[in-house]
């Protein structure tokens, strides 16, 4: 029997899923507060064109999927630095270790948003000092991973090999009949959100969760799903408005050359709760130079500032050199009249 149809059901229902606009959400744009928090990380998803949720590789997943955590062999420490327009900058730490005695993977991260400082005046127009508006949020997350085959079925596999015998009859294993079985991760992050304008400040507390599935018969294909920002609202002085919720969907896929020339690709779509759905692609080809070093080269695209800044605002790209144990990456975006953003990170695996 043919496996494609039933892999194909599959891709097509997790598109839908995620994909499709809620009704419920709103195409008031300036409605949510804590948008820093829709500010990325990590200059190698920068370059990807931030289609990250399906790839979620190190500590940066505390960010972009939780539950890509759960797959580390070891401790791994991430940091980014960004710069947009010349007078925002985001700073970016976070560190993530498997637990044994928890079966799953333990995060935390921190983010600092600050912008350049700004004249404080009084009612008559009169400079009377100077403020720096900034925004922090922590993060603590856990992640497992596991595989959701049927024991049962895995033992006979194991033990009668290819075939199943039957009274009466012996017939094939077909991995149809284990449709859903795969590899499944899941995590969460907890999160305290704070921004703080001149001498007001507000606060909120937020949960990210997301989900990686990899069906066994197609190990270098992953399905994503996210959500970020689910939480309390932030009050300014009278006024309270709901943070940046956002549900996004995605896939990628691994595409090897040889044992150590790869081709990664990679498409999300994205609907937040104000504004409109958008979408991200990117790409990524990595090979050796040398004995030790690894070269990578990303490209990649997003449409959420397209209708504003022009067709080629959102476009993306990077290059990263790395080994084993240590990489070092560079991004950048278009942002049309408004300039670029460009984006440094830093990953250390123990």
């Amino acid at each position: 029997m043919d496996r494609v149809p039933g892999v194909g059901r599959l891709l097509l229902a997790l598109l839908a899923a995620c994909a499709a606009p809620l009704h419920a959400f709103t195409s008031n744009t300036g409605g949510a507060s804590a948008q820093f928090l829709r500010v990325g990380v990590g200059a190698r998803a920068l370059g990807m064109g931030e289609a990250y949720g399906p790839v979620a590789e190190g500590a940066e997943s505390i960010y972009w999927n939780p539950a890509g955590s759960a797959m580390l062999q070891g401790p791994d420490l991430a940091y980014s630095h960004s710069e947009s327009m010349t007078f925002f900058h985001h700073d970016y730490l976070a560190y993530a270790h498997p637990v044994r005695a928890l079966r799953g993977t333990l995060g935390v991260s921190g983010a600092f948003f600050y912008q350049d400082s700004l004249n404080a005046v009084d009612n008559t127009n009169r400079t009377v000092g100077s403020f720096q508006p900034h925004s922090e949020v922590l993060s603590l997350s856990y992640a497992r991973a596991f595989d959701i085959d049927d024991e049962a079925l895995t033992r006979d596999r194991e033990y009668f090999g290819p075939m199943w015998n039957h009274p009466g009859a012996v017939r094939p294993l077909y991995p149809e009949e284990d449709f859903w079985h795969g590899r499944l991760a899941f995590g969460f992050a907890g999160k305290y959100v704070k921004e703080t304008l001149y001498r007001r400040s507000a606060s909120a507390l937020a949960l990210d969760g997301g989900i990686l599935y990899r069906h066994h018969d197609y190990e270098r294909l992953h399905a994503s799903l996210v959500f970020r920002n689910l939480g309390t609202a932030m009050r300014f002085i009278q006024e309270s408005e709901k943070l940046p919720l956002e549900l996004a969907g995605g896939l990628s896929y691994d595409a090897r050359f040889s044992a150590d020339r790869r081709v990664l690709l990679a498409v999300e779509a994205a609907q937040p709760y104000y504004g409109p759905p958008y979408g991200k692609v990117g790409a990524e080809y990595s090979a050796p130079v040398s004995d030790r070093y690894t070269m990578a080269f990303r490209l990649g695209y997003k449409t959420v500032s397209l209708a504003e800044l022009g067709p080629l605002a959102g476009l993306t790209a990077g290059v990263g050199v790395g080994t084993q144990r240590l990489s070092l990456d560079f991004g950048f975006q278009l942002l049309g009249d408004l300039g670029e953003s460009y984006r440094l990170g830093a990953n250390i695996r123990f």
